[in-house]
């Protein structure tokens, strides 16, 4: 018995079709799991990102933790009248804004806003922050407590930030 043409094309076109099914299957296997590689991949990067970021933490905390005056200079400095130096050289700071040498833009006013961007680096200098809500830049300050606990401001440097 013969076979039609016909027959030898559906037959070769099924063929064609189930092998195309197979090709379609394999790719969508494939893919799915390279998704899931992904996937995992992706969870376990999170995961370190939240380490990371939990380690910055503490590390900022130890940061602002270490005194930046030695015993002594707080010994000194509450004989000249301050109860406790280092907040109350911030908080002395953050009153004179008029130190800040910039006007601020858009109806800001500039101030050292952030009482924990206020560094004491030692018994002279402050490295401080300040902004107006819309800019905002650094400055390196020299301070003096006179005997009566009244601190003097001296501007030694600043810059506004560009972003």
């Amino acid at each position: 018995m013969k076979f039609p043409k016909e027959r030898f094309f559906w037959i070769g076109l099924c063929i064609v079709f189930v092998i195309v099914i197979f090709v379609l299957l394999f790719n969508n296997f494939s893919a799915q799991s390279e998704l899931r590689d992904s996937l995992e991949k992706g969870e376990l990067l999170s995961e370190q990102i939240g380490t990371l970021e939990d380690s910055l933490k503490q590390l900022e905390k130890r940061l602002r933790d270490v005194p930046a005056l030695n015993s002594w200079d707080i010994d000194k400095f509450k004989e000249k009248g301050l109860q406790n130096p280092i907040e109350d050289l911030i908080t002395d700071l953050r009153v004179h804004r008029e130190l800040i040498p910039y006007k601020g833009v858009l109806g800001g006013t500039m101030n050292f806003y952030q009482k924990d961007d206020i560094h004491i680096l030692t018994s002279k200098w402050v490295f401080a922050s300040f902004d107006d809500g819309h800019i905002g830049g650094h400055m390196l300050l020299e301070y003096k407590v006179s005997n009566n606990g009244k601190i003097s401001w001296r501007v030694i440097d600043s810059y506004l930030e560009v972003k």
